[in-house]
C-alpha cells in the first residue's frame, strides 16, 4: 500500500465519521425543535383559560354550578368541566 493509497483510506474514513456524526446532531437539533415545539403549544393551552366552567356533584353526573373560566372556587373542586357551546 503505498502513501498515496493510505491518505486517500484516512480521508474515507474521516468523511464517514463527519457524516455520521453530522446525522447525530441534526437528529439532536430535531429532537430540541419537537420538544420546544410542544412546550410553546402546551403554554399556549394553558394560557388560553376556558371561558366558562361546568362544576359537578360528587356523582360527577349532575351539574351543581356554573364558574367563570378564572373562578377561584372552580379551581378548589377539582369537579368542573369547560363548557362548549
Amino acid at each position: 500500500m503505498t502513501r498515496l493509497d493510505m491518505l486517500r483510506f484516512a480521508r474515507r474514513v474521516v468523511e464517514q465519521q463527519a457524516t455520521r456524526q453530522l446525522a447525530l446532531i441534526d437528529r439532536w437539533i430535531a429532537d430540541e425543535e419537537q420538544r420546544e415545539a410542544q412546550r410553546r403549544a402546551a403554554g399556549a393551552r394553558k394560557d388560553r383559560a376556558a371561558a366558562w366552567l361546568i362544576q359537578y356533584g360528587l356523582n360527577r353526573t349532575n351539574a351543581d354550578a356554573m364558574h367563570v373560566g378564572d373562578c377561584w372556587a372552580a379551581r378548589k373542586t377539582g369537579r368542573c368541566r369547560v363548557a362548549g357551546r
